[in-house]
């Protein structure tokens, strides 16, 4: 089975004037997003790092569906989205989704820092 682990990183955030209300934005919105994509999330979505989220999900899934739900509801708010599609290698789905592992985990990483370092709002690693 494939999944697909797709993590969002907040754009420029240390240099948000409002950065506690768009912390308190981004919590509400994802816990909007946990509910509304509930049929094909594996692991829910949580803020791994400051301002950067991550969720699992199944493939195929529509990954243009989640990134515009994000857009709609994170208004003026830029994001980096990395998406890494493969296999995981830890299916214990107790745990967050910070604490499983695997190659779709792994390209989603390599494409978050790829999309930081060239300044892309999405690379897909498969």
């Amino acid at each position: 089975m494939e999944y697909m682990t797709i993590i969002f990183d907040i754009k420029n955030s240390k240099n948000l004037n409002n950065r506690e209300e768009v912390q308190y934005q981004l919590i509400d919105t994802i816990e909007k997003a946990n509910d509304y994509f509930s049929s094909s999330l594996v692991s829910s979505f949580i803020i791994t790092l400051g301002d950067e989220w991550q969720g699992l999900f199944t493939y195929p899934c529509d990954y243009n569906d989640i990134i515009n739900f994000f857009k709609e509801n994170l208004v003026d708010i830029d994001f980096y989205c990395g998406i890494g599609i493969g296999d995981i290698s830890v299916h214990n789905f107790t745990l967050t989704v910070n604490q499983l592992d695997g190659p779709s985990f792994h390209r989603a990483r390599k494409a978050i820092s790829i999309a930081k370092k060239n300044n892309y709002s999405l690379v897909l690693l498969q």
